[in-house]
């Protein structure tokens, strides 16, 4: 499945924005307040506001959420597919779902509950919607081993059931040795405590032993690893936080892979000069505000082909994105 072009209007500091086939793995980077963070609530709003029924509570009420108090579709989202177009509109009194597609049968919404189920697999991915920005805890906690919540709160829980699978438990061994120096194990045991081993340590390390970039390293592939095989759509928040710069480089080839080799869309926000290092042209979306209002600008592939994506940008090659 690709995206051929998503449109966000009228939430928070998005007035509209544009997004014309974005790749799966897309970075946003931009200076401090410019909005990358409201493009991935906006999309997780989208995703919440049809499993629960007061979702707008969540984001602040509507007045937080609405930029403009008195439009007809408060909202909107839409995504164009290869095969689909979606379109989500959302007013005060009522959520309601318009979508065109070539088959008729695709959307049913159940009469007493409202909600909403898709028989097309393409639509199911993107209920397979999870928002990641470990440690942030300002938004509704997941307590089950499904999916992450928003900061990863539940990461033992999820962790534990994903190593019971052999073989992805050693896949995720196989990166924690390029992550972390003298990686050895780690473990879930009865009671969901987290259990850390080392190469030359005597005993395991517990979860408040370990450092915090560890445990987002731990909770960044939790995340990718936590949909078993099927693709899901992950909105990553600064995943730098607490790591060294070579891993934090190395964690987009990673992500680059896996959306790859799984059919996983994965967008980033990120501050990292040594991730923006890595990044290719065509994977680049520069945020920037003005006026109050948030801007996009996606770069071509072959516009910068030869230029390192963050000298690019501090030298202001992109025309905005930079602090001041």
């Amino acid at each position: 499945m690709k995206i051929k072009r998503l449109v966000i209007e009228n939430f928070k500091s998005i007035e509209r924005i544009e997004l014309i086939e974005p790749n799966p793995f897309t970075v946003f980077v931009g200076p401090n307040g410019s909005g990358k963070s409201n493009i991935f609530e906006a999309l997780e709003f989208f995703d919440l506001v049809s499993q629960y029924k007061d979702a707008s509570s969540l984001f602040g009420g509507l007045d937080s959420i609405r930029r403009k108090q008195n439009t007809t579709a408060e909202f909107r989202l839409s995504y164009e597919l290869e095969k689909f177009l979606i379109e989500r509109d959302n007013s005060i009194e009522t959520t309601t779902y318009n979508f065109k597609s070539e088959e008729d049968s695709a959307l049913t919404i159940e009469e007493n509950t409202g909600r909403i189920s898709y028989k097309d697999q393409e639509f199911q991915q993107f209920l397979n919607f999870s928002r990641i920005f470990v440690g942030n805890k300002n938004r509704l906690e997941r307590n089950d081993n499904k999916r992450l919540s928003l900061s990863a709160s539940n990461l033992e829980k999820v962790l534990k059931r994903i190593l019971s699978d052999n073989t992805l438990k050693n896949e995720i061994f196989e990166w924690l040795e390029l992550f972390v120096p003298e990686f050895k194990a780690v473990e879930i045991d009865d009671r969901d405590e987290l259990h850390w081993f080392e190469e030359f340590a005597p005993n395991y390390f517990t979860k408040d032993l370990i450092s915090d970039g560890t445990y987002n390293i731990l909770a960044l592939l939790t995340a990718v690893y936590q949909s078993d095989d099927k693709p899901q759509f992950l909105c990553i928040e600064e995943p730098e936080n607490g790591l060294h710069p070579q891993v934090a480089r190395e964690l987009v080839d990673f992500f680059r892979i896996m959306c790859e080799e799984r059919g996983h869309h994965i967008w980033l926000n990120t501050h990292s000069q040594s991730m923006i290092a890595r990044v290719k042209p065509e994977e680049m979306v520069i945020v920037d505000k003005k006026q109050g209002t948030t801007r996009i600008k996606q770069i071509s592939k072959e516009e910068f082909k030869n230029w390192r994506m963050d000298e690019a940008l501090l030298m202001n090659a992109f025309g905005g994105g930079l602090a001041w």
